[in-house]
């Protein structure tokens, strides 16, 4: 008998609605097996895990008594399924089925299934790593593989040995099940059939010097009219759908209605309703619908196959979206939409024969994506990310820029702990920079806090075309619900309206320190005041990297500036300023900036001489210069010039390029390649002497002065001591400079060309039965024959060849043009000679 009969009761008229789902046949097992254990489901879209699955466990024994928490990758996944699944029960939201979002929740004492987004679930383990009332987690629609999903998994797989009774349960429509299962080592695997009906796959593919989008709206109008019930249209961004909500006309009885993040919550719910009968919807969405979230009444998709997605760029530490062709587990999964009521259709925008060409799977978001968040709740949990157990390795690069700006923030100490401002910043659950200027602003004035909510509720929340700072009456729906979620948070009052440029650089710093810029016409002229107007809207940041004004941006640049939001740009190196605000430059002794004088040796003077100048410096901007009182040693000097050549790759390139530098070069390669066993030479190729420039470079520069007498500098004497008194004598064994011809003439080779190449007039080797050979007669030189006059008659490495098939034709052609030179008919038995038949006798 079941231990709550109320619930026994509730659940009969949902388990009558969900028992023809295909997952019901699976659900003993899953009921039987997960307490205490690993389980891996495979089940594509339709198949129930997220309805009848959760509904199922929350019947079972073996849960009573203990709370199911149910993780979803999308807030709006979340709170749908959280209604779906207590209107099957015939309750509200927030009694036995409640949910929890960032800024939303609805739950009670009684609430025993709990569906909550993955951050959301990180901070749940942050707080209680035993997750104490809690019996089992279920990770839905895991293959979406968000930063979030594959943290809060690693945290709780580093947890599990304090609740070996806890049960885990992973769910992917895509993801094979068996390679989750062989990362987690004693997994079992599940797989549940789907509920699909037959879908008609029809390619519209854009016509030549067509654009998508129009051709796509073209589709759409299409597909309205096949359409029994409604059609949802897979578009990249809200932009688009914007955009296509404006073209499309298409009567009366028809509601277009849009899906996407930048909506507010009620109106993403909107989209999710059925329509009286009679009525068709469109609905234009982004990937929010591939998964998790059903919109009622939809027998016709239409894919454009793109999507937007985030891309970090760790030298500008943005992250860029950028629309990309989908994956083909992400076409599948929109395909899949069309047969959830009935046999359906699915338009592509794209040719049949392309689809072979999208990739498998999206990449995880620990590979591409911003880990700065990542870092900051690893460092909470107590751990280093590389400890963690990751399905797959975080990008390093991305690791490193990260904790780098937690350090800028104040956020970690410089060995890599957590500080005290950086606890709280933690604590918050915030995106760092965000939770930076919160914590600093804990600590002001009831009004100056609800500044500050205004302040963070617009950087969350930019509108678009309308610059920071907006007033409170600017302020869309999602930014105006974040400024009441902030002032609740930091207990300002709402009477403030507004927020003036200078309150919200004093704010803005503590998040962006990073971002302070400085027209690089004022960076040129750095010993004077900063504070005036830029003759250009060029700027260089802090952090090292360069910002400018869009082309169409007529608004006049400081010379000073915080940057407060920027995006990268394919035309430009320059990532393009979007919202700033003026500093002036009383404003650079705020505390979060590291603004210092420090001692430097660099390049001045027409000759570029080396000296030490003091500099006024915030990162890479150098706000001011003056010179030192002592001026650099000759060690000193040499450091820099190591340095210098080793971060500028082209000066060595450039000091190698000399004829007899690279003859040596070539010599000591093709030597090194025929030494013995047991036999170490230095290694000559370039990266290893940049790498090694202090040890055979440096000792021959202590009398250098100027970047101009560097590059007059030849490396050669220097590269031939790196062999020692031994070892050049074997390099001249293997590798001789010069061949001694029979005519008794010594001659150059050349070891530059593809094969070591000896150039000299054919009458020389008269007498010469065989080509010459060198490198303990490994190696065979080739001999590039000439006339008289010194120009090419023959290249040969087969002087045997050359004499037998060759040189009769060579002598036919070249007698009458030079007769006073030998010409034999048996040139192997005639005299080796440069000289004339006159000379000869002579």
């Amino acid at each position: 008998m079941c231990a709550l009969l109320p619930l026994c009761y509730k659940t009969k008229l949902a388990a009558s609605k969900l028992n023809d789902l295909p997952i019901t046949a699976l659900l003993p097992e899953v009921i039987a097996q997960l307490p205490g254990q690993k389980l891996v489901l495979q089940a594509p879209p339709g198949a129930g895990k997220s309805t009848a699955l959760p509904l199922a466990l929350l019947r079972a024994e073996s849960w009573q008594g203990q709370r199911i928490v149910l993780l979803q990758p999308r807030r709006l996944a979340a709170i749908s399924i959280a209604h779906y699944l207590a209107q099957q029960l015939g309750e509200a939201v927030g009694e036995q089925v409640g949910y929890h979002v960032r800024g939303e929740q609805r739950s009670s004492s009684s609430t025993r299934l709990l569906i909550v987004t993955e951050g959301t679930f990180t901070q749940y383990l942050q707080q209680d790593p035993e997750l104490t009332g809690i019996g089992a987690v279920l990770f839905d629609e895991f293959h979406e593989r968000n930063l979030f999903s594959d943290l809060s998994l690693a945290m709780l797989l580093e947890a599990l040995p304090l609740r070996p009774d806890l049960g885990l349960l992973i769910m992917s429509a895509t993801l094979p099940a068996e390679q989750i299962a062989q990362w987690l080592g004693d997994a079992k695997v599940l797989v549940s059939e789907g509920r699909q009906h037959p879908i008609t796959m029809h390619y519209r593919a854009v016509p030549p010097r067509s654009e998508w989008l129009p051709h796509t709206a073209t589709v759409v109008r299409e597909a309205v009219q096949l359409a029994e019930h409604g059609v949802l249209v897979f578009l990249p961004g809200w932009r688009e759908i914007t955009h296509l909500a404006k073209t499309l006309d298409l009567g009366a009885n028809i509601h277009v209605q849009p899906l996407h993040r930048q909506l507010t919550l009620a109106e993403q719910q909107a989209a999710l309703q059925a329509l009286p009968s009679g009525q068709k919807k469109v609905v234009l969405a982004t990937n929010i619908a591939e998964t998790s979230v059903t919109i009622p009444g939809i027998d016709v998709v239409v894919d454009s196959g793109r999507e937007r997605r985030a891309t970090f760029y760790p030298r500008h530490g943005l992250t860029r979206l950028a629309t990309e062709r989908i994956s083909k587990a992400a076409a599948t999964q929109r395909a899949g939409r069309a047969g959830r009521l009935g046999p359906g259709h699915c338009f592509r925008i794209w040719a049949e024969g392309d689809t072979q060409g999208l990739r498998d799977f999206d990449a995880p978001a620990v590979e591409t994506e911003d880990l700065a968040g990542l870092v900051l709740e690893a460092k909470r949990w107590g751990s280093e990310v590389k400890d963690l157990k990751f399905l797959s390795s975080p990008n390093s690069v991305h690791l490193e820029v990260g904790e780098h700006l937690l350090k800028q923030l104040g956020v970690l100490d410089e060995r890599g702990h957590l500080t005290k401002v950086g606890q709280q910043v933690a604590a918050l659950g915030n995106e760092p920079r965000i939770a930076r200027i919160a914590v600093a602003a804990q600590d002001l004035d009831e009004y100056a806090r609800s500044k500050a909510a205004l302040l963070l509720a617009q950087l969350e929340y930019p509108a678009a075309q309308q610059h920071l700072p907006l007033t409170a009456q600017q302020l869309g729906k999602q930014a105006r619900q974040r400024w009441q979620w902030w002032q609740r948070k930091l207990g300002g009052r709402e009477q403030v309206n507004d927020i003036s440029v200078e309150e919200v650089a004093t704010l803005a710093l503590w998040g962006y320190p990073d971002r302070v810029a400085l027209g690089r016409s004022a960076s040129r002229s750095a010993s004077r005041n900063a504070n005036h107007r830029s003759s250009s809207d060029s700027y260089l940041v802090a952090y090292g990297g360069g910002a400018q004004f869009h082309g169409q941006d007529t608004r006049n640049g400081d010379a000073l500036i915080l940057i407060l939001s920027m995006r990268l740009s394919e035309r430009s190196a320059d990532a393009i300023i979007d919202d700033f605000v003026a500093l002036d430059r009383s404003q650079l002794d705020h505390p979060a900036l590291d603004l210092h004088w420090q001692t430097e040796l660099a390049w001045q003077g027409p000759q570029q001489r080396l000296q030490a100048v003091e500099r006024q410096r915030l990162g890479a901007i150098v706000l001011a210069e003056r010179p030192a009182q002592q001026q650099p040693s000759a060690a000193a000097r040499v450091q820099l010039l190591v340095e210098l050549v080793q971060r500028q790759h082209d000066l060595l390139e450039n000091l190698l390029t000399a004829d007899e530098v690279q003859q040596f070069l070539a010599r000591v390669n093709l030597a090194r390649q025929h030494l013995g066993a047991g036999q170490a030479w230095p290694d000559f190729h370039v990266e290893a002497l940049r790498q090694e420039l202090e040890s055979w470079a440096a000792p021959y520069w202590q009398s250098l002065q100027s970047l101009a007498e560097l590059q007059r500098w030849s490396p050669l004497a220097a590269l031939q001591a790196r062999l020692d008194y031994a070892q050049q004598q074997q390099l001249a064994r293997l590798c001789p400079t010069h061949w001694q011809a029979p005519s008794g003439l010594r001659h150059r080779i050349d070891y530059q060309s593809e094969l070591p190449t000896v150039a000299l007039k054919l009458q020389e080797v008269f007498g010469e039965p065989v080509s010459p050979t060198i490198c303990q007669n490994q190696v065979t030189l080739v001999l590039e024959l000439l006339s008289p006059a010194r120009r090419p008659l023959q290249r040969t490495a087969d002087l045997a060849s050359f004499w037998q098939n060759a040189y009769q034709q060579v002598k036919k052609e070249m007698k009458g043009r030079y007769p006073k030179h030998p010409w034999p008919d048996d040139p192997l038995q005639a005299q080796a000679t440069q000289k004339t038949k006159r000379m000869l006798k002579q």
